[in-house]
């Protein structure tokens, strides 16, 4: 198997495994894909934050959407202008947070109505700064594959919920903010039919804002993890918010700038996870019957998604002398039972695949979204190296943590 023109043997035994890689030209035909959908497009920068993957977004002319102050800090020193960037959030992390947002001019997006508040109360403190902002609106029903991944609704703590807008607008008046965006994230996972439904909210809770700018229908473009299935055709998507855009304008009377977020759909598709198998073993359920499991080194804290909520991810074996396929439960070395990639509701889910051998590799598919950032160094295992394929090539984005980078911060004490 090859990403791009090298084989990933090649790149497991160049850079050992588990080993992060991202194909260029993969994410370059995301890029190319999703920046035709709107005037403005920003990369939710959460789902891979990468300097490399960062700088071919601002190649390639995408904005920035950071949901931490760090965040915003790490684009800009990755070469985008405070001007690219949004700061969208539910709270400021520390009070210094809404500071540095005013003192840099970072366009921010309120997500409830006590992160407004501190907005004001530090806009006034400060004496300076721009009071334009943005906010995020709960719009009461969301989308997402589990209730962890869906970001609007009674059960989701984002946005302002739709009934208290008029909250937010006594908030500004109180504190002179111009409330210029309007904005709304529902979760990934959602279809045409569903984003063209919230859309349409949106367009209604804009026109209660005289003075809105900009409308931001967020992200949620759907992405296929399943092998043989098709993709999403999110072309779909254009004429929807063009659609949305054209009654907004014509309800204000001026141009209004359309903005979108995704995340996932940019990178899932260009990342790979490599490891290798360790082990075979196998149980017997309560009735007899045996259960084989692949046991490789690939665990939660280097891919905490399947765990975390269910999520499916292809994978592959590469070997030279694998068996035919069967049932088998691959696993991680973490010491969890529930370190399992192939589950689902929480629990170990059989999948068909070739009965591979110690040694051969293991590629996981889809892993470029949400990835690497939530891995950890749970049971002392170090953050992983990233490699970036482009074409021939392969670049080292990130060197293998190795223990005493995890010690350093003990050690300095």
């Amino acid at each position: 198997m090859k990403i791009e023109d090298v084989d990933v043997r090649d790149i497991a035994r160049h850079y050992g495994t588990p080993v992060y890689v991202y194909s260029l030209k993969t994410l370059r035909a995301a890029i190319a894909e999703i920046k035709t959908l709107a005037p403005v497009v920003r990369y939710a920068m959460k789902a891979e934050s990468n300097r490399v993957i960062l700088q071919e977004m601002k190649k390639q002319g995408i904005h920035i959407d950071a949901v931490s102050v760090l965040e915003v800090q790490r684009a800009l020193r990755a070469g985008f202008d405070a001007s690219e960037v949004c700061f969208t959030s539910d709270v400021f992390f520390h009070a210094s947070d809404a500071e540095y947002c005013i003192e840099n001019n970072v366009y921010t997006n309120c997500g409830t109505l006590g992160m407004l508040r501190e907005y004001g109360e530090t806009l006034k403190r400060l004496g300076k700064g721009s009071n334009k902002v943005s906010i995020r609106i709960n719009p009461g029903e969301g989308s997402g594959h589990s209730k962890k991944t869906n970001t609007g609704g009674p059960y989701s703590k984002h946005g302002i919920w739709h009934q208290s807008l008029d909250e937010a607008r006594a908030i500004a008046k109180e504190y002179g903010l111009i409330i210029n965006g309007v904005h709304i994230h529902i979760g990934s996972g959602g279809d045409m039919e569903h984003l063209k439904r919230l859309t349409g909210k949106l367009v209604e809770f804009a026109k209660q804002f005289d003075d809105v700018e900009v409308i931001n229908f967020g992200g949620g473009l759907p992405y296929q993890y399943r092998e043989g299935q098709p993709e999403a055709d999110v072309s779909a998507y254009k004429p929807i918010l063009e659609e949305r855009l054209a009654i907004l304008e014509k309800h204000f009377g001026r141009k209004i700038r359309c903005e979108i977020e995704p995340g996932r759909r940019f990178v899932a598709g260009c990342g790979y996870l490599l490891g290798e198998v360790r082990a075979l073993n196998h149980t017997l359920d309560e009735n007899g019957k045996r259960l084989d499991y692949v046991l490789g080194n690939i665990g939660f804290c280097h891919l905490l998604r399947p765990m975390a909520y269910g999520s499916y991810h292809a994978i592959q074996f590469v070997g030279d002398k694998m068996g035919p396929e069967q049932d088998v439960i691959v696993a991680g070395p973490v010491c969890e039972s529930g370190d399992v990639l192939t589950q689902e509701n929480e629990e170990p889910v059989p999948r068909k695949l070739p009965l591979p051998n110690p040694g051969d590799i293991m590629v996981v598919g889809g892993a470029g979204a949400y990835g690497f950032v939530m891995s950890s160094n749970y049971n002392t295992q170090p953050l992983l190296p990233e490699v970036v394929v482009d074409g021939s090539k392969c670049i080292l984005a990130r060197r293998r943590q190795t223990l005493d980078d995890i010690l350093r911060e003990e050690d300095e004490v």
